[in-house]
This record gives structure tokens, C-alpha cells and sequence, in this order.
């Protein structure tokens, strides 16, 4: 019997319009009244999740979430981080400033970035900061980020524009033994984590914080950073839109995020609700 459920957030419980469908709140209402708790599993910090505007009860599904791909886990009112090695903070940033035009930030406790470039006032709206809440890159940001972000354009205003093919294993050549380093997306924005942080080992936390066994749990998935995390669970699922190698892994597959593969799941693979 499943007693505890994790999502990924974009592409996965979120629609292409990063909405949740009707269907989707509904599945996971009759979740939660049959006593089965719900997390979000995501690379987004918790600020950018709080963004998503979703009503208080809406938002009162959730007991918990593990944010920067299981560096930041929120549970109540206790938040933990898991940093990344300075040294590869360094590395990376270093790589990174030989390639024209790539953009890097330093996610941080409390939602305080850091980056290598200037973030203009009308940015800073759609990443959910204020013009204090950016540091300096300095020592005292390598020591203290969660999650490392490379991207063109902002981000939020790239058109699809492709990372550097030599950038990815240059990082990995650089500091792969010291953190992880995840291409997402398609091959668009790139993403470094501790290696002592990843969904996985938050999802074990949670797990083992509740008492569950493995096979009281299910995932779900559709990017290559999730490919952990459904590999390791029994209950584990894709979403139909997923990268090919999540959907490799996984032991199973549902719709589209778009075409009520949640709700598709919980119903008709899982059997969880009726």
C-alpha cells in the first residue's frame, strides 16, 4: 500500500503552462483523505515554488518538499541544506567564463543567489528575489550554495539555445568527482548539485524519517535529474512526455503532464484512488 508520494514539479505534476490540471488537484485530494502524504521533488527553490500561486488549499496538499534537487528539504517548519564543495563551485564558475554568453548563479540558503552577470530589474519579479537578496560572488557564496544554475539569456527569456556541446564535459572533466551535474531540459540549462544531495537521497530521508519501506513509496519523474530517484523505487513512474532514459528506468509510464498522467497513475497503475 502506497503511504507516501513525491513529484517533480516542471514537466511532471505541472502542465506545459505550469498549472496544475483540475484533474491532477482532485487525484491528489482523494489522496490525501485517504491518509497518503504528498512531497514535491524538485530542482526549484522553495521561493520559486511558493510562486507558482497556488490557493492555500491548494497548497496545504503538500507535507513537505525537497527543493534544489534534494539540497534544500523542507519539512514544517525545519528547513536543512546540503552545500555544494566550494572547490567545485570555483571549477565551475571558472569553466563557465570561457564560454561567451553563458550565464551561472549560486542558489543559497534562505533564497539569496549569486551571480556572474547583472540581473536586471525586470527579471527579478519572475525569480522570485528582491534586488538585497543578491550576494556578491564571492568565497562566501561558494561556501554556501545549494545549487548551481548555467543557462543563456536569463533563463526565463532563452529561446531554446543549446549549451556549449564542450561546456558539459569540461564541468565533468573539472569537478565530476566533486559534485553532481545534471543537463536538462533538452540540453539547455545545466545544473550542479552536492554529491551528497540529490532527490534520491532526500526521498531516503523522508522515507526513513516516516518509517515506510521502499515499497510503500512512489516517484514520479519525467527529466534526466530524476533518473536517480526513479531507478531506485519500486513504484516509480514516468511521465509520457519524460526524457528516454527516465522512461527507461522507470517501472512504469503514464500520459502526458498535459493529458492527465497524474490522476492516469494514481488511478489505473498505482491504484491508489478509486
Amino acid at each position: 500500500m502506497i503511504k507516501a508520494l513525491f513529484f517533480d514539479l516542471d514537466g511532471t505534476l505541472l502542465s506545459s503552462h505550469k498549472t496544475l490540471l483540475p484533474s491532477t488537484i482532485e487525484a491528489l485530494r482523494r489522496c490525501k483523505q485517504q491518509g497518503v502524504k504528498v512531497f514535491m521533488a524538485t530542482a526549484r527553490s522553495p521561493r520559486l515554488a511558493q510562486k507558482l500561486g497556488w490557493p492555500e488549499d491548494v497548497a496545504a496538499l503538500f507535507d513537505g518538499g525537497l527543493h534544489s534537487n534534494g539540497a534544500c528539504l523542507v519539512m514544517g517548519s525545519e528547513t536543512t541544506y546540503t552545500y555544494i564543495d566550494p572547490e567545485a563551485v570555483r571549477l565551475c564558475v571558472d569553466e563557465v567564463a570561457k564560454h561567451e554568453g553563458v550565464q551561472l548563479s549560486l542558489h543559497m540558503e534562505g533564497d539569496l543567489h549569486a551571480f556572474n552577470h547583472f540581473m536586471p530589474d525586470r527579471m527579478l519579479a519572475p525569480w522570485g528575489m528582491k534586488r538585497e537578496d543578491i550576494l556578491p560572488l564571492d568565497d562566501f557564496a561558494a561556501h554556501h550554495a545549494v545549487k548551481l544554475l548555467i543557462y543563456y539569456d536569463y533563463l526565463l527569456e532563452a529561446t531554446g539555445k543549446l549549451m556549449p556541446q564542450t561546456l558539459y564535459p569540461a564541468l565533468q572533466a573539472a569537478c565530476g568527482s566533486k559534485a553532481h551535474i545534471y543537463l536538462t531540459d533538452g540540453g539547455s540549462p545545466m545544473q550542479v548539485a552536492s554529491l551528497q544531495a540529490s532527490k534520491h537521497l532526500a526521498i531516503e530521508r523522508v522515507r526513513q524519517q516516516l518509517g515506510l519501506s521502499r515499497e510503500e513509496i512512489a516517484v514520479f519523474g519525467d527529466d534526466l535529474n530524476d533518473v536517480e530517484m526513479l531507478s531506485h523505487c519500486p513504484n516509480s513512474v514516468a511521465m509520457g512526455n519524460a526524457h528516454p532514459q527516465a522512461k527507461a528506468v522507470a517501472a512504469h509510464v503514464t500520459h502526458s503532464c498535459d493529458e492527465d498522467g497524474i490522476a492516469h497513475a494514481l488511478r489505473n497503475i498505482l491504484h491508489i484512488i478509486p
